[in-house]
């Protein structure tokens, strides 16, 4: 509820230095970019801070772009593009170099899109929404592959690619998990 990222010592199971501080609402979500060097808050405030993890500072100001909360943010494997989805039905794709939007915002769920996960590859992008849909998107011409995915009775709260990047997990708030 403060607004506050964390980062934790797991070998010591303590708090590293004190919280990082700029979200005016809850953060919903955390990534790491996969060199480890920079996290990635997304906001019920609408907004995504880039922290650096050494300096402990945040980089730049934050990421405007969204018109409701930010449910999730995740990097895409090769570290050069953040995706971050919301509340707003919308997934917004960034670039890191200029941490700035990269085309329009990607729009095909009827609800809050919830969940989103990069394919090992990063070729692809899934995204999980209230609406019980999975939609698959090619991250380079921000087009959807095929027809989304339905199987779920309920919202659709989570998604994720197997390491091979040949199964999709879902999970829903109907209680039921789907591997497609």
């Amino acid at each position: 509820v403060d607004g506050n990222v964390i980062l934790w010592d797991i070998e010591t199971m303590k708090q590293i230095g004190e919280p990082l501080t700029g979200h005016k609402m809850w953060v919903e979500s955390v990534a790491f970019s996969p060199d480890g060097k920079v996290v990635a808050s997304g906001s019920d405030d609408g907004t995504i801070i880039l922290w650096d993890t050494a300096g402990r500072k945040s980089i730049g100001k934050p990421l405007a772009g969204h018109k409701g909360a930010v449910e999730s943010v995740v990097f895409c494997p090769d570290g050069k593009t953040l995706a971050s989805c919301s509340m707003d039905k919308t997934v917004i794709l960034w670039n890191m170099r200029d941490r700035k939007p990269i085309g329009e915002p990607l729009r095909g769920h009827s609800e809050s899109v919830e969940g989103i996960a990069f394919s090992p590859d990063g070729r692809l992008l899934a995204s999980g929404s209230e609406d019980g849909s999975i939609i698959l998107w090619d991250v380079e011409t921000h087009k959807p592959v095929g027809q989304p995915l339905s199987g779920h009775a309920g919202a659709v709260s989570s998604v994720a690619f197997s390491p091979d990047g040949q199964t999709l997990a879902s999970s829903s708030y109907d209680s039921t998990i789907i591997l497609w």
